[in-house]
C-alpha cells in the first residue's frame, strides 16, 4: 500500500462517524418516503371508494326519489279516479234523486188533476154544484136560429142537408161579447174547423159548458168564471155554418153526453 492510499484510509477512518450519520440519514429519509407514498396510496384508494360509495349512494337515492314520485303519481291518479268515480257515484245519486223527485211531482200533480176533478169542486167564487133543479143565464141576446135536436133532425142550410144538432145556434153579431151562463172553471180551451174557437167550463156534479164560434177570448183553462162574466167575443162563423151568419154555438154536456140548453135557461 503507498502512502497515498493510507492517506485515504486515514480520511475515511477519521470521518467515519459523519458517513454512518449520512448514511442513517438517507436510510430514515427513504423510510418516510415509503411511508409517505403508501399512505397517499391508501388515501388514493380510499377516496375512490367513497366515490364508488357515494355514486352508488346517489344512483340509489335517485332510484327511491324515482320510485316515490311512480307511487306518488300513481297514489295521485287513484285518489282522482277514486274522487272521480265518487262523484259519478254522488252525480247518479243526485240524478235518481232528481228523478224520483220529478216522478214524485208528476204523480202529486196528476192527483191534484183528478182531486180537482172530483165533484163538487171549491173556488173562491163559491162552490160549482149545478144541479137539473138550477137555471143558467142567457149567454147573448139573439134568436134561436137552429135548436138543439140528438132525437130529430134539423136543416142546416150551408150543409144542405139534415141531421142533428147536439147544441143550439144563437144569432150575434161578430164582435158580440159572450157572458158566462153560470159559475164555473175552465177546463178546456180548443178550436176545430166545426165550431171554430171553443171554451169548455165546468160547473159542478158532471155537468159543462161549451161556448164555440167565438173570435177573441178573455179566459184560460184553470180559471173560475162567475157567471155573467165575459168569455170572450164572437168571431166569424165557420165554413160550416157561413149561410147561417155570425152565431154562438151554446151546448150542454152532463158527463160526456149533449143535453138541451133550453131546458136549464130561464
Amino acid at each position: 500500500m503507498n502512502s497515498r492510499d493510507h492517506n485515504l484510509l486515514q480520511k475515511i477512518k477519521d470521518n467515519a462517524f459523519y458517513v454512518a450519520l449520512g448514511i442513517g440519514l438517507l436510510a430514515v429519509l427513504a423510510v418516510v418516503g415509503v411511508y409517505t407514498a403508501q399512505r397517499d396510496g391508501d388515501q388514493l384508494a380510499s377516496n375512490d371508494v367513497d366515490l364508488n360509495r357515494a355514486s352508488d349512494y346517489s344512483a340509489i337515492t335517485t332510484e327511491e326519489q324515482r320510485v316515490e314520485e311512480t307511487n306518488g303519481k300513481t297514489a295521485n291518479q287513484a285518489g282522482t279516479e277514486k274522487r272521480t268515480t265518487v262523484t259519478t257515484t254522488e252525480k247518479i245519486t243526485t240524478e235518481e234523486k232528481t228523478e224520483e223527485k220529478t216522478t214524485e211531482a208528476d204523480t202529486e200533480e196528476q192527483e191534484k188533476t183528478e182531486e180537482q176533478q172530483q165533484i163538487p169542486v171549491t173556488a173562491d167564487a163559491g162552490e160549482l154544484n149545478f144541479t137539473s133543479e138550477k137555471t143558467i143565464n142567457w149567454p147573448v141576446n139573439g134568436e134561436v136560429i137552429l135548436p138543439y135536436s140528438m132525437e130529430t133532425t134539423v136543416y142546416f142550410k150551408t150543409l144542405d142537408q139534415y141531421q142533428c144538432n147536439p147544441g143550439m145556434l144563437i144569432a150575434a153579431g161578430n164582435g158580440t161579447t159572450v157572458k158566462n151562463a153560470f159559475l164555473g172553471k175552465v177546463t178546456k180551451v180548443t178550436s176545430d174547423n166545426l165550431y171554430g174557437n171553443m171554451v169548455t167550463l165546468y160547473i159542478g156534479n158532471d155537468y159543462s159548458i161549451v161556448y164555440g164560434q167565438l173570435d177573441t177570448i178573455y179566459v184560460k183553462e184553470g180559471d173560475f168564471v162567475k157567471a155573467g162574466e165575459s168569455i170572450g167575443t164572437i168571431g166569424n162563423p165557420t165554413d160550416s155554418f157561413a149561410e147561417e151568419g155570425s152565431h154562438l154555438f151554446f151546448q150542454m154536456l152532463q158527463g160526456e153526453e149533449a143535453i138541451d140548453p133550453l131546458l136549464f135557461i130561464e
